[in-house]
Order: C-alpha cells, then sequence, then structure tokens
C-alpha cells in the first residue's frame, strides 16, 4: 500500500489527449483501493487513542472495505467484528473470514438487500456498541 503501480497509457483515442496513468490497485494486498483507506481509517484511531489491542474493530459492510480492514487488522493484531448479510458476496465473506474477522451475518429476505436490511445492521452494530469494548469504523 502507499506504492501501488502505475502505468502509462502508450495509445490515446485523439492526438489532443493528455497523459493518462492508471493505478494498478490489484497490486494491494486485497487487491482493492479500499486497503489504503482501511489503513489510514486505522492507523488515524490510534494517533487518536481510539483504538487500543483490547478493543474489538467493528463495521457494517458487505463490500471491499470488510476485506480491506480485516487485512489491516489481522496485520496489526487487532480483533474484528464485521457485521454483514447472506445478500452479499459470499466470496467477500469467506476473504473476510480467512483474513481472521469474525463475521456475524444479518439474514435477508430471500438472498436480496432490501431497503430494511442496512437499518437491521446497523441496529446490531448499536447493540455490540451499548456493551463497550468495541471501535467502530462507521
Amino acid at each position: 500500500m502507499g506504492q501501488t503501480p502505475l502505468v502509462k497509457l502508450q495509445r490515446m483515442p485523439c492526438s489532443q489527449s493528455g497523459e493518462v496513468y492508471l493505478k494498478l490497485e490489484s497490486f494491494n494486498p486485497t487487491h482493492s483501493y479500499k486497503d489504503r483507506m482501511a489503513a489510514a481509517i486505522i492507523e488515524a484511531a490510534e494517533e487518536r487513542g481510539e483504538i487500543t489491542p483490547d478493543k474489538i474493530v467493528l463495521e457494517c459492510t458487505g463490500g471491499s472495505t470488510g476485506p480491506a480492514l480485516a487485512f489491516v487488522c489481522a496485520v496489526k493484531g487487532y480483533r474484528f467484528r464485521v457485521i454483514s448479510s447472506d445478500a452479499y458476496s459470499a466470496h467477500k465473506l469467506e476473504h473476510m473470514r480467512a483474513l481472521g474477522a469474525e463475521v456475524v451475518l444479518e439474514p435477508s429476505k430471500g438472498g436480496k438487500v432490501t431497503d430494511d436490511l442496512w437499518p437491521r445492521m446497523l441496529r446490531l452494530a448499536q447493540s455490540y456498541l451499548a456493551q463497550g469494548g468495541f471501535f467502530w469504523v462507521d
């Protein structure tokens, strides 16, 4: 992270195009641009003293943020609990588990992302936060 390779496009559709460089985000540890974001959030929380080894990092996600946070937490030695759903990619859920995350699933309705799914996930996060001992990425 932080030294993602760049590739300059050699052919452009017109001669008056500027130089275009592409970042090869697939070179990041979880193959996502979210890796830098996850590291920045965790490191900023460390600097503020909001996250300590005894706290569990908590987040609700169904996308690439989850594996990125799971990776950063694994490297830094933090426990990570993610609230997700069976409506989201099984591959991402398994990726988070493989990186050591505790995956808590909020059941979907028929495997679909419905209007009530995210509010239910957030209520579950709030119930964990009320117990104490968590840092919520939010």
